[in-house]
């Protein structure tokens, strides 16, 4: 099974050009690195690159690779930096109702303020507010006995 570090792997020794320079930028021995290559290659049944070439050649099967490596590793650093703004609390969805057109005019502003101060948070803006909508519940006598999603089951008392 290929694995992210199998990118990475490819990826430095493109950047480096020397698996000499591909195994300082992993932190790793050239013999390490070297052990990389040879299980990747076993796994993928074919060499992906000509060793003892200067620049490094890469076959078929290696620049398919890395291709991969193009379209993955910048979606998986995307990912490590929104979860770690998420973590953070720097980023997130905020969900606000607003039940009174006077508060518009105090709260624009508000947010304006918010949003400057944490441009990674999603504002989710509701006019009017109904307990019902908030349980799931619809505002309709009718189908008090039916929420309207699977949240906990409640009947108004008669």
């Amino acid at each position: 099974m290929l694995e992210i570090r199998h990118l990475k792997t490819l990826h430095a020794l493109r950047e480096a050009d020397s698996l000499v320079d591909a195994a300082d930028r992993l932190h790793l021995t050239q013999s390490a690195l070297s052990h990389q290559f040879k299980e990747l290659e076993e796994r993928m049944g074919m060499p992906l690159f000509v060793r003892k070439t200067k620049p490094v050649r890469f076959t078929s099967a290696g620049l398919r690779l890395l291709q991969l490596a193009d379209a993955t590793l910048p979606l998986l650093r995307g990912a490590e930096r929104d979860i770690a703004r998420l973590a953070g609390g720097t980023a997130g969805r905020l969900h606000m109702a607003i039940e009174c057109h006077s508060c518009f005019q105090w709260l624009m502003p508000t947010i304006d303020q918010f949003r400057d101060a944490w441009p990674e948070v999603e504002l989710d803006l509701a006019s009017g507010f109904s307990l019902w909508s908030v349980i799931g519940w619809t505002s309709s006598p009718a189908s008090w006995n039916r929420p309207t999603s699977n949240r906990p089951r409640c009947a108004p008392r008669n």
